[in-house]
């Protein structure tokens, strides 16, 4: 049975529609919440004016994520960050606002331009922000965080500085992986005060480094109830790492697809690449 309003009585209309469409609503905020967070990043025509060849993979699980990445360039040295925040949707894009804002302040308000200090720093500004709960939430039973991998480049010298919270860096050159691990500690979260350490690697032309969150590796496949792991992913950066800057990502999509099909995406997809 059609229910039937009087044209005339618009209101009522209006007011039925947004009782019985509540999802559009959510759906629309949302949607405004993604263009907020989107403007919080740099666009990729930023990191192309650093790099020339680079490219940002993003892909959210439910349209905000609470994966991001994050670069900048402090006199000499160009810092560049692949986050991925406890969570994803709502929950994770808040943390990634609250990431996004204290990369800013301890980087670019500070001036520090090293990795293994940063992330103490981080670490500690986390922990801060959400002792405020402490009264409200079992401490035991929060452990809001972030997973980082952070790199700081000498423009000069071409030498990296690597460190990592729970997150590794991937460097390619001449079809050979090196991968860098970090440290066994999430920023944020219980336990004791971590330590985090620099990795340093002189680059050369033609190298090409990937930063990423844990998502692609984690999604599991249509064929298999395996997830994609750490290791497909390596082959699969050598692999992209002979193609085009531009290619690269249509390569990276392409294969996901392939992999999940109709599968659920598990978890929110980041991969950033750059060559020197």
């Amino acid at each position: 049975m059609l229910l039937e309003f009087p044209t005339e009585n618009l209101t009522e209309l209006l007011e039925f529609k947004k009782e019985f469409h509540p999802r559009q609503e959510l759906d629309d905020s949302i949607i405004y919440a993604k263009r907020i967070q989107d403007g919080m990043m740099l666009k990729e025509k930023h990191l192309h004016r650093i790099f020339p060849e680079s490219f940002i993979y993003m892909r959210p699980r439910n349209i905000v994520s609470g994966d991001f990445y994050w670069f900048t360039r402090v006199n000499n040295k160009i810092l560049i960050a692949a986050v991925d925040c406890t969570g994803h949707g709502i929950p994770g894009a808040l943390m990634s606002i609250l990431g996004i804002n204290l990369l800013n302040q301890i980087i670019i308000e500070e001036q520090n331009t090293d990795p293994s200090f940063i992330l103490r720093r981080l670490d500690h500004k986390v922990r801060k922000a959400f002792s405020y709960t402490e009264d409200i939430i079992d401490v035991n039973e929060h452990n809001d965080g972030m997973d980082i991998a952070l790199c700081s480049i000498d423009c000069n010298t071409k030498v990296m500085q690597f460190a990592g919270a729970y997150r590794p860096i991937y460097h390619v050159r001449a079809g050979m992986m090196n991968e860098i691990k970090g440290s066994r500690h999430p920023i944020g979260g219980n336990g004791s005060d971590p330590t985090f350490s620099n990795f340093p690697m002189q680059l050369q032309k033609g190298d090409f480094i990937y930063l990423c969150s844990d998502g692609y590796a984690s999604q599991f496949g249509f064929h298999t109830d395996k997830k994609f792991s750490s290791k497909k992913l390596k082959e699969l950066f050598i692999h992209t790492s002979t193609l085009p800057h531009s290619r690269q990502k249509v390569e990276l999509d392409n294969t996901f697809n392939r992999w999940k099909l109709s599968v659920e995406q598990t978890d929110d997809v980041m991969v950033l690449g750059f060559k020197i």
